[in-house]
């Protein structure tokens, strides 16, 4: 199995398969043209990796390569076949153009793809060396892998782009999906004017009460002057019952990013923001507990204990079930340790109790289930 891609939620907060997943992951990998007789048909011309024996190597396109009167019916294209997207049945997927430039890249991707197996940090720093070539087929491809690549990785790529580039690039709005990536990259360098202008777009965003890139801009924020940004968090926003939903949701991301890949430094900080996050936001509980079991922190039990209780309409069973195996293992956590110590500490003994009682909510929810169910059954015999 090839291993899972952690992206990071700030800038590809949705998995997207990248061409180099087709080109690693496939069976097959070919050359292909576009049959002049039949121009949504292709053939292959050249095999770059497997065995295509088996495969039927005439294959259709849901449009055609070239306009139905173009004299170019040379163009070469490079495809894949194999299971794509969890699909058990395999199928020809586009890889991209053949050309000079992208076929040696092709290429060099499969060279490397062992390798990259076992040491899985080299394919990010690969294609960061690729984000600022030329052509628009590999630029694309690097910065859809260092973008996929995990936020400590991302802040070891200081430098792949020019700030003077990264600046210019955050005022086309054309490439406004990538912003995210180049805001990371900017909290990089060492550049006064970028510090400010990231903290600068916080502010700005705080006011306005706009939600584009702001998980972005403060985790880039946090990079940079940790303490500052922590607290306009906690004053401006999770002090402010006022704030809307997404807000809450950009910068719960840019926490978790932190705690998890960031300055880990700071999670007791984090945790406690957290705890905020709680009281305003309580459908953000499936996240936040995932992080916290990841860290081993249980102190935020008692703060979950209400929204098991009084879940919000839209949260799911697996999300309640997440919560609830929290709070079991904080249980067992907390009453082992109040043993260890011998503790008589009162509230600790209340929230060991509430742990108690809610663990036991489930099943005694499912007994009244089962005895409804065994009245159900005997009454038509009765009758």
């Amino acid at each position: 199995m090839w291993p899972a891609a952690h992206a990071c939620l700030i800038c590809l907060p949705v998995p997207t398969t990248s061409p180099a997943d087709y080109l690693l992951e496939s069976e097959v990998i070919v050359l292909a043209r576009e049959d002049p007789g039949s121009p949504y048909w292709l053939r292959t011309v050249k095999v770059l990796k497997g065995d295509p024996a088996g495969v039927d190597r005439d294959f259709f396109l849901e449009a055609p390569l070239q306009p139905e009167r173009s004299p170019n019916r040379k163009r070469e294209v490079i495809c894949a076949y194999g299971s794509q997207g969890g699909s058990p049945k395999p199928e020809w997927a586009w890889v991209g153009a053949a050309d000079a430039t992208f076929t040696p890249m092709v290429e060099e991707i499969l060279q490397h793809g062992e390798r990259w197996k076992t040491n899985p940090d080299e394919r990010a720093a690969f294609f960061a060396g690729h984000l600022g070539h030329r052509d628009q087929q590999v630029r694309a491809l690097a910065h859809l892998e260092v973008a996929r690549a995990p936020y400590d990785r991302i802040r070891e790529f200081a430098g792949a782009l020019a700030a003077e580039d990264l600046r210019t690039s955050l005022q086309n709005f054309r490439l406004t999906e990538w912003h995210p990536l180049y805001i990371l990259l900017l909290a990089q360098g060492d550049e006064p004017r970028d510090h400010q202008l990231i903290a600068g777009k916080v502010r700005s965003a705080e006011e306005s009460k706009r939600t584009l890139h702001l998980a972005a801009w403060v985790t880039a924020w946090i990079e940079i002057d940790p303490e500052a940004a922590l607290d306009f968090v906690e004053t401006h926003y999770l002090a402010n019952g006022l704030r809307e939903a997404g807000e809450i949701r950009a910068i719960s991301r840019a926490l978790s990013v932190h705690g998890n890949r960031g300055h880990v430094h700071l999670r007791d900080r984090i945790v406690g923001a957290y705890r905020q996050i709680l009281r305003r936001q309580p459908g953000l509980a499936p996240g936040i507990v995932t992080d916290l079991m990841a860290w081993e922190r249980w102190d935020l039990a008692g703060a979950i204990v209400p929204v098991v209780m009084a879940p919000p309409p839209d949260m799911n069973q697996a999300s309640l079930l997440q919560l609830r195996a929290y709070l079991r293992k904080a249980g067992e956590v907390t009453t082992g340790n109040a043993r260890g110590v011998g503790t008589t500490n009162p509230r600790l003994i209340l929230v060991i109790i509430m742990l108690a009682l809610l663990m036991a909510i489930p099943a005694g929810l499912s007994l009244r289930r089962w005895r409804a169910g065994r009245r159900r059954e005997a009454a038509p015999r009765a009758t």
